[in-house]
């Protein structure tokens, strides 16, 4: 590991550490904000305050609209020649009224509240790193720390894709696993539903007549969930089905919705081209309908070399941690997928995401931060370079 990587992951550490204060300030402010997915007056008033936080520490902020929310993007120039991503989002699951409910607070070793680890944590960890990267000697040409507004519910990639596109590298600060291991790997996804369609009839004077829609959904439901399993990794669970049109009629129509996580590209193809091999129903047609889905993020060279220097950087921290695979996604999943280095699970040590026990870590905030400054010096030192065919611009 570069002496310029280790010394500024150790500098932003050490600033970290010693306005802990200010970055929990700035958390409890965020966490006691409710910013459900869909609520874009929420979604928008938060990344306003989020906006005008980050320009006082320094960076230029950008607020971009999309039919989702505002978009921010908030950027850092340097005197080096990386361009580095600081991937966030800002949307929760929770519903109007949960941080009334129950607000950030601390309590012992951690700090807990409604999106503390999925993942306004995580943006406490970006922007406290920017703040201080702004105070040091800058070694990158551009850091750009990006926040949307709908990471949990979006199946296509986000809508600033395209300037995500531009980066030499991204990190994205989703929650460290609980044991601090940072994540590598995630298993691509793919949310589908198949429509059936039959022809109703009475169901005791005329059941002959008609075509039953809920059997025919109830055998491709079976049939789909032999598929789990079929490939070390692959898994389909069907999540949805419905179907009748009354108790006393023949249903003439109904759905089953299915999501389906694999850890390759090829998998997952296997897996869609199996369900959409449609067996013949007498009277039934049967239709696919693609809901989307992020695709798998593979653990590349260039993403197990940021791996090992991230774990390299938090070992001379002092910070001791692995990596590890999801099942989970993330819009880390998209740059992965589009050939871009990226390394999630940034973000503090955490656990119970979407639930009432969601927390993270306290002490963990300075040392993720300090790796993250490391990781944006070393790849301006070169870190990617080696045999990636990678190019600066």
């Amino acid at each position: 590991m570069a002496r310029a990587a280790l010394a500024e992951a150790r500098r932003v550490r050490d600033g970290v550490e010693r306005d802990l204060d200010l970055l929990l300030a700035d958390l409890a402010t965020w966490v006691d904000v409710d910013t459900p997915g869909g609520d874009l007056a929420a979604l928008d008033g938060f990344a306003r305050v989020l906006a005008v936080t980050l320009e006082r520490y320094g960076l230029e902020a950008e607020l971009i609209p999309t039919p989702a929310g505002l978009y921010l993007h908030a950027g850092l120039r340097g005197a080096g020649r990386a361009r580095v991503g600081l991937l966030c989002h800002h949307d929760t699951v929770f519903p109007l009224g949960t941080a009334c409910a129950r607000p950030f607070r601390r309590e012992g070793e951690r700090c807990l509240g409604p999106g503390v680890a999925d993942m306004k944590g995580g943006l406490a960890v970006a922007v406290h790193a920017a703040r201080l990267l702004a105070l040091g000697p800058r070694p990158f040409a551009l850091i750009e720390v990006v926040s949307v507004p709908d990471e949990e519910s979006r199946p296509r990639p986000p809508a600033t894709f395209d300037r995500l596109a531009t980066m030499d590298a991204v990190l994205c600060l989703e929650c460290g696993r609980p044991g601090g291991e940072v994540v590598s790997a995630r298993k691509g996804a793919a949310w589908l539903r198949v429509h059936a369609q039959g022809r109703a009839s009475h169901a005791g004077e005329a059941p002959a007549t008609g075509r039953n829609a809920a059997l025919a959904l109830a055998r491709e439901a079976l049939r789909l969930a032999a598929l789990d399993g079929a490939r070390d990794g692959l898994t389909l669970q069907v999540t949805e089905l419905e179907a009748g049109d009354g108790p006393n009629t023949v249903p003439s129509s109904g759905f089953l919705t299915a999501d389906i996580r694999a850890r390759s590209a090829d998998d997952l193809r296997f897996a869609l081209e199996t369900v959409r091999a449609f067996p013949r129903y007498e009277g039934i047609t049967l239709r696919y309908q693609d809901l989307g889905g992020p695709p798998p993020f593979e653990r590349t060279p260039p993403v197990a070399r940021l791996a090992e220097a991230a774990i390299a950087l938090g070992a001379s921290l002092g910070h001791e941690f692995g990596e590890a695979g999801a099942g989970g996604v993330s819009d880390g999943s998209w740059t992965a997928s589009r050939g871009i280095p990226t390394l999630d699970g940034l973000g503090p040590v955490g656990g119970g995401d979407h639930s009432p026990d969601e927390y993270v870590q306290t002490a963990s905030f300075a040392p993720r931060a300090g790796v993250v400054a490391g990781l944006v010096a070393a790849i301006d030192g070169g870190l990617l370079e080696r045999g990636s065919g990678r190019r600066r611009r």
